[in-house]
């Protein structure tokens, strides 16, 4: 979906059409599921994915042809699993090795257990140089644009996985030549599993939004690089400070008995965004609620613009930019395309949040974050071509903190939509002509590999930013 500067304007100088139809309602009741959906039993047994020994999910594609419905019930689970509280009150994924430990010389890097969470970390480049890519968080989201929220801080991101996805991480790394080296057939294991958390800064004594959980983090701290033509807006090298941050988003992904494309499923906090029924938004719809990222009443035309240089401004001072976005999830169900995909989404979802609900405080806080839909492919069918166009389940699922202005309103035909698939392939470094394309390996589905390397997603805003240097 494309949206004109213009119109971010013309919002901002209160130029509002007339009338604007009213976005329709989807926090109902969901419709009748396909079948039994989630069947008895289920939601009873996810406690189970809290136990402190619990295996990460990977039966529930086991069974061929696989019910839409599990894959949905397996991204619950694995979001259970993530989420469940030690007993220091840590969530099960914040324990987990990130890719600043996939470099580390520390023997222990791999082990499970506390460690700060520390926020877009600027990496290092080989040779010791300088570099602006994407470490253990980021300021930019896939596409390298920001996402600002209400305070004008920037929505920051951190990345966590399990210690089979890091075992295999760490041998196919590009920075160590792992990636040249390996087999060409290497693929991550069966359960396997990665996360991708994003976070609202909070100011002192700024409240977050209602029941989400809130943890405190390093947040980096910014600085400006000029030239000539344009300036860098990027994190400085080792200097954070420390700041109370909010979950707002959180991607689940495995690997699961015949899926080594992994399932692709995330979850955001309810109060993020309105969110639209699938293949229904439109540039004329709007919501007369509030949001964490939506002013009430904003007309959907002003929904998921990027803020692009120069009308993006930063204030080094406060490390704070301008404008902030308002924003809206343009399918609530990702655009699920099977039969009774969408009813399937919200019933599973009202279920997985009935079950947390009734668990003790602090961890029935997650039941505050909804499903957003999963993505995966058919059984066993991934290999060397396979791209956003072999998706099936939720093909246009978004997270309106991770790819707010990366969504696709419709999900027909296929060659237009975006998902998880679109980034994650194995020709996912070797488009760009600079740095030199490497191979296409199907393990290049994780974005993992480029840490450290010139591949990463760059870690910095670029253009005729405007600064306050105040």
């Amino acid at each position: 979906m494309k949206h004109s500067a213009f119109a971010f304007v013309a919002l901002s100088l209160g130029l509002h059409a007339t009338a604007f139809a009213k976005e329709p309602e989807y926090e109902t009741a969901p419709a009748a599921a396909a079948g039994m959906c989630p069947p008895p039993g289920w939601q009873e047994n996810l406690g189970n994915f809290q136990k402190p020994n619990a295996a990460f999910p990977t039966q529930d594609t086991a069974s061929l042809p696989t019910p839409d419905c599990n894959f949905h019930e397996w991204s619950f689970e694995a979001f259970v699993w993530a989420t469940a509280l030690d007993s220091n009150g840590t969530p099960r994924f914040l324990t987990l090795p990130t890719p600043d430990d996939l470099l580390s010389t520390n023997v222990k890097a791999a082990e499970i257990g506390p460690r700060p969470l520390q926020l877009a970390a600027r990496s290092l480049m080989p040779h010791g140089a300088a570099g602006f890519t994407e470490g253990a968080g980021a300021i930019v989201e896939a596409d390298g644009n920001v996402l600002v929220g209400p305070n004008g801080y920037p929505v920051l991101a951190s990345v966590h996985m399990n210690q089979s996805y890091f075992a295999t991480a760490r041998k196919n790394l590009i920075v160590t030549k792992g990636y040249a080296t390996q087999p060409q057939d290497s693929s991550f294991e069966t359960g396997a599993a990665v996360f991708k958390a994003t976070w609202l800064r909070l100011a002192p004594g700024e409240t977050a939004p209602a029941g989400a959980y809130v943890t405190e983090a390093e947040v980096p701290v910014l600085t400006v690089l000029r030239t000539k033509t344009s300036i860098a807006i990027l994190p400085i090298a080792g200097q954070f400070v420390k700041a109370q941050v909010a979950l707002v988003g959180l991607h689940v992904v495995g690997s699961t008995v015949n899926h080594p494309e992994f399932l692709w499923a995330t979850f955001e906090h309810k109060l993020d965004a309105p969110a639209v029924a699938d293949n229904t938004f439109s540039p004329s719809g709007q919501n007369p609620g509030s949001f964490t990222f939506y002013r009430a009443n904003t007309p959907f035309q002003f929904v998921n613009i990027a803020n692009t240089p120069p009308t993006l401004t930063f204030d080094l001072r406060t490390q704070r930019f301008a404008p902030i976005n308002n924003v809206a999830l343009e399918n609530r169900t990702g655009g699920e395309n099977q039969a009774g995909g969408p009813a399937n989404v919200l019933s599973v979802n009202a279920s997985g949040q009935t079950f947390l609900a009734g668990e003790p405080a602090p961890q029935s806080v997650f039941a505050n974050y909804n499903l957003g839909g999963t993505v995966w492919m058919a059984p066993n069918s991934y290999n060397l071509n396979s791209n956003q166009t072999n998706a099936v389940g939720s093909v246009n699922l978004a997270n309106t903190t991770a790819e707010t202005f990366f969504q696709e309103a419709r999900n027909q035909p296929m060659s237009n939509v975006q998902n998880c698939f679109t980034c994650h392939n194995p020709t996912s470094y070797s488009f760009q002509p600079s740095p030199p394309p490497l191979a296409n390996r199907l393990i290049a589905l994780s974005h993992v590999l480029a840490y450290g390397s010139p591949y990463a997603v760059p870690n910095l805003i670029t253009g005729r930013v405007t600064t306050n240097l105040r």
